[in-house]
């Protein structure tokens, strides 16, 4: 089925700084993938959900975009086609075949009352991918109950037309004259027996954001803070474990993105945000939780700082933009970006935290969905990551690791407990 179009889109696009390491890294084995969840409270009509999306990709054309590789970078090329809706399975956020997926970068997924969407993270970030979602999930509810809804910044009116800072690259807008990399140690891996490659390990806990706020306001210290100050502790239980001295003083950081949309002023939907390694160096000794809060808040504080950030942003804009780079013909250039990835990209996290934070629904779309849910696909070196988002009073805190061992997921979780926060534990493995 194709879509009617209203209005004329570029034929190709750049990818956006962010995104141009996603593509040259894509293996067998690994694609860098997250997926949004959202469970309503009613079986889901998958004609009336194919409705709904002929109507909600015209005003996202950014999503309409597949990818492609040129002489010397990867570039997106305009597609007409719609997606289509499948049933979900059991092992989620595997590589998207693109040719078999209509060119898309992203999937959607049901089953029963769950509507899932999956994305390559060259498409879009967290922002972008959750916008997609409820916006979706609005016109689909429009369509069957007849809502009149209040739209939002998360939940777009599909009628609207697109404009293109939506579409745009963010960057480079806002990038200046110096920027600067900073240098990083490498951070400690807890290890485990891998799994094959089409197994992920997912466990979620649903937590009480009441509960979680009452502990925060007694360490005065945010949600993000608290949590991943929370999965410091629970690694540096296991680093301590460890028999090689030269991995027992490696240090802990937890890599916590940052959404840039907070601190510059754009609507993009394509990836607009950064990313700080935060820890502890465990050569100066065992840490306690509220030493590890009080360092966790005030090195976050600190790399969240808008001039910290842009130094990082204008120094990534200008190694693109770099005249040598350029010529490197990309058959060349993938695996050298592939490589340094490799070795770069997650050597200097133990694992990664994203939260999205509190999502606030249309009240005509409240009465309707249940919960919703983030998890982050799997790493290429990293155990495993981490990503949360809120809804209403609840908290849902999604780990995805691809080792057996769950003994980290099991740390984190009981030192909530032992805290007086208690915890639903969910999982696909029964373990």
């Amino acid at each position: 089925m194709k879509t009617k179009e209203k209005i004329k889109f570029p034929t190709w696009m750049k990818l956006d700084n962010a995104a141009t390491i996603y593509p040259p890294t894509l293996t067998k084995r690994y694609a860098s993938m997250f997926r949004m969840t959202l469970t309503l409270k009613e079986k889901i009509d998958k004609d009336l959900l194919e409705k709904a999306m002929s109507n909600v990709i015209i005003r996202f054309p950014s999503f309409r975009y597949k990818l492609k590789q040129g002489l010397f970078w990867y570039y997106f090329k305009y597609n007409k086609e719609t997606p289509e809706i499948q049933e979900d399975y059991q092992n989620p956020l595997l590589r998207i075949n693109f040719k078999k997926n209509k060119g898309f970068m992203f999937r959607i997924r049901y089953f029963d009352k769950r509507l899932s969407i999956e994305y390559f993270h060259a498409l879009t970030d967290g922002t972008g991918g959750i916008t997609f979602l409820l916006t979706l999930v609005g016109e689909y509810l429009r369509l069957k109950h007849k809502l009149k809804i209040t739209y939002n910044d998360k939940v777009l009116n599909p009628k609207d037309e697109p404009i293109k800072d939506e579409y745009s690259d963010s960057f480079p807008k806002f990038s200046r004259k110096i920027g600067k990399l900073e240098h990083e140690k490498s951070a400690y891996h807890y290890k485990g027996i891998k799994e094959e490659k089409h197994i992920l390990n997912i466990v979620t806990g649903i937590i009480s954001v009441k509960d979680l706020k009452k502990k925060t306001k007694e360490y005065n210290c945010t949600i993000t803070q608290f949590l991943a100050s929370i999965m410091v502790l629970s690694i540096q239980e296991i680093q301590n474990r460890e028999r090689s001295k030269k991995q027992r003083k490696k240090e802990i950081k937890v890599s916590i993105p940052i959404n840039l949309r907070k601190l510059y002023d754009t609507k993009t939907l394509r990836n607009f945000s950064s990313y700080a390694n935060i820890g502890i160096d465990p050569k100066y000794g065992i840490y306690t939780l509220e030493e590890i809060i009080k360092i966790m808040k005030n090195k976050m504080e600190l790399s969240f700082t808008e001039k910290i950030i842009n130094s990082k942003i204008t120094a990534n804009v200008k190694l693109s933009r770099n005249y040598f780079i350029r010529l490197i013909p990309m058959f060349i250039k993938k695996h050298i970006l592939s490589a340094a990835e490799f070795f770069m990209g997650d050597r200097y996290c133990s694992t990664t935290f994203s939260n999205l934070g509190q999502i606030e629904l249309p009240k005509e779309m409240e009465e309707y969905v249940k919960d919703l849910g983030f998890m982050i696909g799997r790493s290429r070196n990293k155990p495993g990551s981490c990503g949360c988002v809120s809804y209403k009073d609840e908290l849902y805190i999604t780990f995805t690791r691809k080792i057996k061992e769950s003994e980290f997921e099991r740390l984190f979780f009981t030192k909530l407990v032992e805290m007086d926060i208690p915890v639903t534990i969910e999982s696909n493995r029964g373990r």
